[in-house]
C-alpha cells in the first residue's frame, strides 16, 4: 500500500521563501556580488512561486524535484546575479546550495530535537535568525582580516606577478600627472626591470615623516583582480619604497585604492 502524504502549500511557501531568501542573501553578501535588496526580495519570491507552480502541477515528486533544482534554481540565479561567466554561475549556485542545506539542517535540529518547543514555522524563523547571525559575524572577521591578491606589472616589455595589498591609508598622488601612487619594493622592481631611469621625485606626509621625497617611476601598465573586480591601469606610477617597507610582510606592492581603470580586463597567464 503506498503511503498518502499530506503537504500544506503555506507551509511549502514560507519554507521555500525563507531558504530561498537566506540563500540569495548569503551568496550576496559571501561573494561580493553587491545586487540592490530588492532584487534579492524579488528572485526568493519568484522563486517561492515558481516551484509551489511546479508542485501544483506536478504529479509525481521526482518530477517536481527535477525541475526545482535543474530548473527554477538556476533561473533564480541567472534572475538576480546575471552572471557573465559559467565560473561565477557555478559558485553563485554552489553557494547558494550550501546555504540552503545547512538552513534545512538547523530547522530540522530545532524541530525535531527540542521536544515540541518549537513549531515548524518557529524553527523555521529561529533557524533564519541564526542563519544571519552567523552570516554577520563571519563578515565581520573576514572584513577584519587583511586581504592579499595578485598584481601584474608590465615595463620594459617584461610582466611580472606578485602579491599586493590595498590601503585605503595611501592617498598620495603624483603633483605632476594627477595620478594615483601605488608603492611597490625598490629592490622587487630593480630586479626584474633593472635600475629606474627616468624618476621623478614625489612629496609625501607619513607617520614619523613629516616630509619626505619618493622616487616615482612611470610604467607600462599595472593590473590586478580584486575580488571579483578587476582592474587595468595604463601608464600607472609606481613609488619606489624602501625594501625595509615591505620586510618580512607576504606582499610586495601597495595598490592606491584610488586607482582608475582604464577598461579592459586583466588577463591572467596560463
Amino acid at each position: 500500500m503506498d503511503a498518502i502524504y499530506e503537504v500544506y502549500i503555506d507551509v511549502l511557501a514560507l519554507n521555500n521563501f525563507f531558504a530561498d531568501l537566506a540563500a540569495l542573501l548569503a551568496v550576496n553578501i559571501f561573494l561580493r556580488r553587491r545586487v540592490r535588496a530588492h532584487r534579492i526580495l524579488a528572485g526568493a519570491v519568484l522563486g517561492t512561486a515558481a516551484s509551489c507552480a511546479v508542485f501544483i502541477f506536478s504529479k509525481q515528486m521526482a518530477a517536481y524535484l527535477l525541475l526545482v533544482h535543474f530548473a527554477v534554481n538556476p533561473a533564480v540565479i541567472v534572475f538576480c546575479f546575471r552572471e557573465k561567466t559559467k565560473q561565477d554561475f557555478f559558485a553563485d549556485l554552489c553557494a547558494g546550495y550550501f546555504v540552503f542545506l545547512l538552513m534545512g539542517g538547523i530547522t530540522e535540529w530545532l524541530y525535531e530535537g527540542g521536544n515540541g518547543l518549537f513549531s515548524y514555522k518557529m524553527a523555521l524563523s529561529a533557524a533564519l535568525i541564526l542563519l544571519f547571525a552567523a552570516v554577520c559575524w563571519i563578515k565581520k572577521q573576514l572584513k577584519n582580516r587583511v586581504r592579499y591578491f595578485e598584481a601584474q606589472v608590465s615595463q620594459k616589455g617584461k610582466k611580472i606577478r606578485i602579491k599586493a595589498l590595498s590601503d585605503s591609508g595611501n592617498l598620495l598622488r603624483d603633483p605632476y600627472t594627477g595620478k594615483a601612487v601605488s608603492m611597490i619594493d625598490r629592490r622587487v622592481y630593480e630586479t626584474a626591470f633593472g635600475r629606474a631611469g627616468a624618476v621623478r621625485l614625489i612629496p609625501y606626509e607619513s607617520l614619523g615623516c613629516r616630509h619626505g621625497l619618493l622616487e616615482a617611476v612611470t610604467i607600462e601598465e599595472l593590473c590586478y583582480a580584486y575580488g571579483s573586480c578587476e582592474k587595468k591601469i595604463q601608464k600607472a606610477v609606481l613609488g619606489l619604497a624602501d625594501h625595509a617597507l615591505f620586510e618580512k610582510k607576504p606582499y610586495q606592492i601597495i595598490i592606491n585604492p584610488q586607482e582608475n581603470p582604464t577598461g579592459g580586463r586583466y588577463e591572467k597567464d596560463g
